[in-house]
């Protein structure tokens, strides 16, 4: 008896030496989040833990309360950010996670200010902003870092022009002095177009990198290839749908601000379908025939905290090196036309600009490369849909529909029926123009046939999408 009793009370200390030995190489860290003003309690910030002892960042959401709670932690160095729609992100770095411990970390979160400028009165002066560093490095010919721009053609789904860019990016220093950055093709910090070919393109932090280059290699085949499944009362394969043709099958009329040989038109506003975002189209028309064009975006990082190229995915990820041997394959923009670009930007606070679009540009064989650039000034993202151009409104309709027949998990809250809506708030003088009505026809189509399952989740799901990342299980 006194041996069974003795054997019962040894097991159970070894497993409460277990379950002790178990937790004690981790730890908690918890706290509160509230606003800087009024000190109220802020729920559903997102909190994020990473570090080198996790292999992904854990997050968590804050309550009701404020309160947040991140158990289970392997000791180590902690990064923790605190991010939440229309607020500054707050980061803390070398939080120390000791095992066995409870680490209070509470964090205050400011409102994000409005992008736009306040009204002056007549006769005031502002000073609410301060001046951006220069956005305007020396012209360096061939080494600016773009990707060739080609007027939309038709064609076959499947030709491909030669995708590749030049082997370096021009970049700006932490003082505003310019820089170079060279990589190997294929290589970082080409982020942007990472993932073309498997889904939807990634999100970008501006931290990591803030130049976006790529190949305006559009068509309209896809959307005519599109509208041929439709007609048959099917939907086409997500593959198969490419969201530049959808835009550029469009003539978006306007030309936009005269920049040199170009007319360059760049709006924007709160994207229906992405909190926090902004829907910013950029086109670019050529006012004369060029032997050979290119684009590049820089963002500023003061403005800008995050941007996803919508489309461009089936472009190459690893261009070609360029050398001064190599010559460029001719690509003539002819007169008149206009290409145009969709990005998803989320601001992070007032500036006077939040970027700079540059075009490089050749007249002819054996001369001279030339640029010319466009601050892009903050007064062009509007805020709401009603204040942008109808062509805008347009733009961002086909993109969404788009999106949404290839899958793309950030046009999940926008359903059929919200975009056919947005569709008929496009406005004259294009809404009765006959491509822009058989738009409409096929939105309302398409609706009608998508019986396919959420990927990503249940309905219910939908009010917890974070709206910077696709989830783990996302494309």
């Amino acid at each position: 008896m006194k041996t069974a009793l003795l054997r019962s009370l040894l097991g159970v200390l070894l497993c409460l030496a277990m379950s002790a030995w178990a937790q004690g190489g981790s730890g908690t860290v918890s706290g509160s989040v509230l606003q800087a003003r009024g000190q109220q309690p802020l729920a559903g910030v997102k909190v994020s833990a990473a570090s080198s002892a996790l292999a992904s960042p854990r997050t968590t959401l804050t309550d009701a309360r404020g309160h947040y709670q991140l158990p289970s932690l392997p000791a180590g160095l902690y990064s923790l950010r605190f991010e939440k729609e229309s607020f500054q992100a707050s980061t803390r770095v070398d939080v120390k996670v000791e095992a066995g411990q409870t680490l209070t970390v509470s964090v205050e979160l400011s409102p994000l200010a409005s992008p736009f400028p306040p009204a002056v009165a007549s006769g005031t002066a502002s000073h609410s902003f301060s001046p951006l560093a220069p956005f305007a490095p020396p012209l360096r010919l061939e080494s600016d870092g773009v990707a060739w721009m080609v007027v939309p053609r038709a064609g076959d789904i499947r030709d491909r022009a030669p995708p590749w860019a030049l082997p370096q990016a021009s970049t700006l220093a932490p003082e505003g002095a310019g820089q170079s950055l060279f990589f190997t093709p294929g290589s970082r910090p080409l982020r942007d177009s990472d993932t073309r070919g498997h889904g939807v393109n990634p999100t970008i932090d501006t931290e990591e990198e803030r130049v976006s280059t790529y190949t305006l290699q559009v068509s309209t085949a896809s959307y005519a290839l599109t509208r041929g499944y439709l007609a048959r009362d099917s939907l086409p394969a997500e593959e198969a749908v490419r969201v530049e043709d959808f835009v550029n099958s469009f003539e978006p009329g306007e030309d936009g601000d005269v920049v040199g040989p170009f007319a360059i038109h760049v709006e924007g506003f709160p994207s229906p379908s992405r909190k926090g975002y902004h829907v910013v189209r950029v086109s670019v028309r050529a006012r004369e025939a060029f032997t050979d064009v290119g684009v590049q975006l820089e963002f500023d990082r003061k403005a800008v905290a995050r941007y996803r190229l919508v489309g461009y995915e089936n472009q190459s990820a690893t261009p070609e090196p360029f050398d001064d041997d190599a010559e460029p394959v001719a690509v003539p923009l002819a007169a008149g036309t206009s290409v145009t670009a969709v990005y998803e930007v989320k601001l992070m606070g007032p500036a006077i600009a939040f970027g700079t679009l540059r075009v490089l540009y050749e007249e002819g064989e054996n001369t001279m490369w030339r640029r010319v650039q466009k601050l892009l000034p903050s007064s062009v993202l509007r805020s709401s849909a009603t204040r942008v151009a109808p062509s805008t409104r347009l733009t961002y309709v086909a993109a969404a529909f788009a999106e949404k027949l290839r899958g793309s998990y950030w046009t999940r809250t926008l359903d059929w029926a919200r975009l056919h809506a947005l569709w008929q708030e496009i406005g004259e003088p294009l809404a009765s123009r006959p491509d822009v009505v058989e738009l409409g026809a096929l939105i309302k189509k398409a609706g009608a046939l998508d019986q396919r399952r959420d990927r990503f989740g249940p309905p219910g799901s939908l009010s917890n999408m974070d709206p910077d990342n696709l989830p783990a299980s996302g494309r």
